[in-house]
């Protein structure tokens, strides 16, 4: 039983890293195609392609979060759920935060800029990537709601509610725009993902595994196809608004699909450790393209080969920001064993339950 466990887990480790690894190349795909004008919004071009079928990467981290996170009863204790989230993931969303903001204000000082920008970007929670951990903190604050909810009401139910939910973001992220990436429309759309993940977790990790395979399969034709009407119609499955673009309907099913595939195949290989780093990865890989970028351009200040350049620029920067996790995450262990930290922020939270 031990084994299946880890079986399972692994694939959802596999999963979380290529999502990982598909963010980095959305936001490097973006950046160059823009610089060097390749046009990655429309037309028979490779960048449009990879635009397209790493469109799995928010939806499938929002669903692994839900997957684990509603699946835990404990979660429902509100205190012990949000100290417990505040300390793995708050703490570092704050150190990265800051950091942000404060080189982008010694920039500002630099070139004369708007200095109000930084602090606009924090009210809104638009500080690089960031948007999505800012999201994430309202799915955080609903999980030990959702979970109560699931308990007082019978799975059918909650397995309907789950999918009427989802359907219902489509259809409100299909018509609105948002300037803050916390707004409740945001949180309450992506939390579709969030209750499907936890669907499929509970209800769909049993099927067979040429069922599981043809998931995956379907899948990428699903994103081939949302590829070719793109083409073919211009950008209309997609507004300008960043929290927009992962509603398609059809990214919605691909998704979906990728992730109930991924749900039932078996890894044998441990793949924890590289899991464990991926959460740094993303916090990191923003500065990481943007120096190495800079460096590129400075000694090659033009480049007939801008696709090469992507392919180049997203490796580096999966495995710097992969090295610069390690390093972060041996630190920050070794700090929390010498001044306890942990064990300071249970005992905390443990005397405040005694009082």
């Amino acid at each position: 039983m031990k084994n299946a466990t880890i079986e399972r887990q692994n694939n959802f480790d596999l999963l979380r890293i290529l999502s990982t690894f598909a963010v980095v190349l959305i936001h490097i795909n973006a950046v160059i195609s823009s610089r060097y004008h390749l046009n990655f919004l429309a037309g028979f071009n490779i960048p449009t392609l990879i635009n397209t079928v790493t469109r799995f990467c928010v939806p499938c981290f929002v669903m692994i979060s839900g997957a684990f996170i509603l699946n835990n009863k404990e979660n429902a204790n509100f205190k012990k759920f949000y100290k417990k989230s505040f300390y793995k993931l708050g703490i570092p969303l704050i150190i990265f935060t800051v950091t942000e903001l404060a080189i982008l204000s010694i920039y500002l000082i630099i070139t004369h800029g708007n200095l109000l920008e930084p602090l606009t970007r924090l009210v809104t929670g638009n500080v690089n990537p960031y948007w999505f951990m800012f999201m994430l903190i309202g799915l955080y604050f609903l999980a030990p709601f959702i979970i109560r909810i699931k308990e007082m009401i019978s799975n059918k139910c909650y397995c309907t509610g789950s999918i009427i939910w989802m359907v219902f973001a489509c259809i409100s992220q299909g018509t609105s725009t948002y300037k803050v990436s916390y707004s409740f429309g945001v949180v309450f759309s992506f939390l579709g993902f969030f209750l499907i993940g936890n669907v499929v977790y509970e209800n769909l990790r049993n099927i067979k595994k040429m069922y599981a395979i043809l998931s995956i399969v379907v899948s990428f034709f699903v994103f081939i196809f949302t590829y070719l009407v793109r083409v073919f119609t211009g950008f209309w499955l997609y507004t300008v608004d960043p929290y927009i673009n992962w509603f398609s309907p059809f990214v919605v099913i691909a998704s979906i699909l990728l992730f109930i595939g991924f749900a039932n195949i078996k890894i044998s290989i441990n793949l924890s450790k590289l899991s464990s780093t991926t959460f740094l990865i993303y916090l990191f890989h923003t500065r990481v393209y943007l120096v190495l970028l800079g460096g590129i351009e400075y000694i090659i200040p033009n480049t007939n080969k801008p696709m090469v350049l992507i392919i180049i620029l997203t490796l580096l920067t999966f495995i710097i920001s992969l090295i610069l996790s390690i390093i972060y995450l041996r630190l920050w262990n070794h700090f929390e064993k010498k001044y306890l930290w942990k064990e300071r922020w249970q005992n905390k939270s443990l005397k405040n339950k005694l009082i």
